[in-house]
């Protein structure tokens, strides 16, 4: 492949414009400090860490997302420079992409999809009206999966035919999450729906938000099926007459002694050594995670300006 896909350039054209429009905000400071001799406010690094943090995030699921290195280095360096992305500019060679761990992390996230969601139907059977916080934390940690997962294959350019060589029909994805759940009892489904609640997406998330900035949808995919289908094919799975044995056993239990069996509450400082995130989502922050500021705590190194003494010739 020797030219970028209409959507890959999309991605592309925002990296370059976006580390542009960084360095010319370090200009602009650095022109400024040198002529009042005053380190720019906290304002200024507030709104350089989130930027840059967004450009991160961007370049992680480009990298995701098939996009060749080359091509990213190019336009980063591009930006560098200060040049605005140009469609009728060449871009390097790339070298050949490796798909394997591309498509096997993506696989990955399909499959953790495929989980939760599960999760979300049987919790919902066993208690319809979860707690409100704990269960907002489930939603938006689904819903950040889902979007990430969307918009990376979307920006791989996977078809209908292909997502179904790969993961299967809707049935499948189904058969996937509900056997997730077999044999599993209340406390542990409890314990599974608990540690997705308290796992940190913030980097999902800000993928799906820098990838729908540029353009790329994360609403749905042809590749996936649409979450509504797939949650509606795992509950018809769950209450089919050969689920209900096992499952029966989950909908007698009170929830609140699954929860105290599990030794679970809801509050921030619940245990979350046996979350997922650690596991899933290694690169994700390592921060509270149950907030959700998506600019705090993350190590994007700011410009460093002299102090008006600093700048002094002795």
């Amino acid at each position: 492949m020797r030219t970028p896909t209409r959507v890959q350039a999309r991605v592309l054209k925002a990296l370059q414009n976006q580390t542009k429009a960084l360095n010319a905000l370090v200009a602009n400071a650095t022109r400024r400090q040198q002529q009042s001799g005053q380190n720019p406010p906290q304002s200024w690094f507030e709104d350089y860490h989130g930027r840059a943090i967004v450009r991160e995030e961007l370049l992680n699921a480009a990298h995701a997302g098939g996009v060749p290195s080359a091509w990213i280095d190019h336009v980063r360096e591009r930006g560098e420079r200060g040049i605005g992305w140009r469609p009728e500019l060449y871009l390097r060679a790339p070298d050949a992409l490796d798909w394997d761990p591309i498509l096997a992390a993506l696989t990955a996230d399909v499959h953790r999809l495929c989980e939760w969601s599960a999760l979300e139907v049987a919790y919902q059977q066993i208690s319809p009206a979860p707690d409100t916080d704990i269960g907002a934390d489930f939603d938006r940690n689904l819903r950040n999966l889902c979007e990430r997962t969307t918009g990376i294959a979307n920006l791989l350019g996977l078809t209908a035919e292909q997502g179904q060589q790969l993961w299967g029909t809707t049935h499948d994805w189904a058969q996937t999450g509900s056997a997730t759940l077999d044999g599993v009892p209340v406390e542990e489904l409890v314990q599974r729906w608990h540690a997705v609640a308290h796992t940190d997406t913030r980097a999902y998330a800000l993928q799906a938000i820098a990838l729908a900035a540029a353009g790329i949808t994360t609403v749905s995919a042809a590749a996936l099926p649409q979450h509504q289908q797939l949650a509606a094919a795992i509950d018809a799975r769950l209450l089919a007459p050969q689920q209900r044995v096992r499952f029966a056993v989950i909908t007698g239990a009170s929830i609140d002694t699954a929860i105290n069996a599990a030794n679970l509450t809801d509050s921030t400082e619940a245990d979350t050594e046996t979350a997922t995130a650690a596991t899933l989502f290694s690169d994700a922050a390592s921060t509270d995670p149950l907030s959700f500021d998506t600019a705090t705590d993350r190590e994007i190194s700011a410009p460093e300006f002299l102090s008006p003494v600093q700048g002094t010739e002795p």
